[in-house]
């Protein structure tokens, strides 16, 4: 191979424009590591600059100077030998003075992400050095309520850094079968998102009115509020409420395909509007108490993991499908299957599907409304199997299969009357 391309001259504008990233990625070096120096860890702020800058620098020799494959082995073996490094002195600090300092060891590892990240986006660096900040800054205040004292914080970060990551990795055009991936992790990013700030207000929040603890538990964690809210007791109505949030995050799934995300707007916020009025009326003098220990933190990465699970499922089942011919029947009863796992598990398979022309506009709704519908009775199921003792199941259970019932209806109804006034074909 010839290195030529290693002698080649910068222009001046090049050259102040790569200096920059350099400085951007001492700053975020420093602003990472700054909380580190002042508790005294292992690795303070010149170690986090040392591993920032270094990450930029091997973007900046990769992407500008060797862009070849030598270049990528390069970056791969130097981060790689970085990483390693960390984790032995996790290990030594572990037999050693039996702390294996995860979090400084995590920032380190941000530290070099955010370095990386330097290269292709320095404002976005930027934000999450001064996030990253922020959480240290006030983790051991965080703490000293009670009721946070359970937030994963390591796991926080990790996922964190793993989505920086992957999502700075994974090219545009990445195609999976035809099926592009990365609006897939975008929307799922989204949805983790509106999950963790739903699940963080919760867990620091006093407040008792149900029908806010439904709604945020509804964002974070619906089948675990549904555990929760059945566990003690409370009214039947509550889960009506937490299944109109389940169906808000349905259109954040859709976002992936807008032609068929306008169809299915009519019949879910038709849907979402009557039952957030309808429980509203019902729960909003009424109180209770919840623990909260079935709520995890959805940025954990165990949790992060059995979601994205879900989502995978669905995409290797419209990827298996796009090589036989099914009946529509057929398409009805997985999509249900499916629903019953996962509501947005169904309406991603349900998306792609449509994106791959698998199905058409009118048999996309109906199968969204199908697989919804199984995401919904899915509720029943989680809830009279947790019900408090005290509580009278088949009472409780007739009055959450009449919210249930008036759901599905609206939501079928409003699906069919969307096919019948937009003339969509279902054949």
């Amino acid at each position: 191979m010839s290195y030529s391309i290693l002698l080649q001259t910068l222009t001046l504008e090049e050259f102040y424009g790569l200096f920059l990233k350099l400085l951007v990625s001492f700053f975020c070096g420093f602003v990472i590591g700054i909380e580190r120096t002042r508790v005294s860890a292992q690795y303070g702020a010149r170690d986090h600059i040392f591993f920032s800058m270094i990450a930029t620098s091997l973007i900046i020799l990769y992407e500008t100077f060797l862009p070849s494959q030598e270049g990528f082995v390069l970056i791969v073996i130097t981060l790689s030998g970085m990483i390693i490094f960390l984790l032995i002195g996790s290990i030594y600090r572990l037999f050693k003075e039996n702390d294996p300092g995860y979090t400084t060891t995590l920032s380190m590892l941000l530290a070099i992400i955010v370095g990386i990240l330097c290269f292709y986006n320095e404002y976005l660096a930027i934000v999450i050095s001064v996030f990253f900040l922020i959480i240290l800054s006030t983790k051991k205040q965080f703490n000293k309520i009670r009721s946070l004292q359970d937030i994963e914080w390591r796991g926080t970060i990790e996922f964190i850094a793993i989505i920086v990551l992957l999502y700075i990795l994974i090219p545009d055009n990445l195609e999976l079968l035809s099926i592009q991936i990365k609006p897939i992790i975008t929307i799922f990013i989204i949805i983790l998102a509106i999950k963790y700030f739903s699940y963080f207000i919760l867990k620091s929040s006093l407040e008792k009115n149900l029908y806010y603890i439904s709604f945020l538990g509804g964002f974070a964690h619906s089948e675990a509020t549904t555990t929760e809210l059945a566990q003690v007791g409370a009214s039947s109505s509550s889960i009506w409420l937490v299944i109109q949030t389940m169906l808000v995050r349905m259109i954040i799934v859709l976002l992936i395909t807008p032609s068929l995300l306008y169809y299915a707007l009519y019949p879910i916020l038709i849907t979402v509007i009557i039952g957030l009025s309808g429980s509203f009326l019902i729960l909003r003098k009424k109180e209770t108490r919840l623990d909260f220990e079935k709520i995890k933190n959805p940025l954990s990465i165990k949790s992060a993991l059995i979601f994205a699970g879900t989502y995978f499922i669905a995409v290797i089942i419209t990827i298996l499908l796009k090589f036989v011919d099914l009946n529509i029947v057929l398409y009805f009863i997985i999509v249900f299957c499916i629903g019953f796992l996962s509501g947005g598990a169904s309406s991603l398979f349900v998306a792609t599907s449509y994106v791959e022309g698998l199905i058409n506009e009118g048999n996309a709704l109906i199968m969204l409304s199908i697989g919804l519908s199984a995401a919904i009775l899915n509720k029943l199921f989680y809830s009279t199997r947790s019900l408090k003792k005290e509580k009278n199941k088949h009472i409780y259970a007739l009055h959450l299969i009449f919210y249930i019932s008036i759901t599905i209806s609206i939501l079928v109804s409003a699906t069919v009357l969307t096919i019948y006034f937009f003339n969509l074909a279902i054949f």
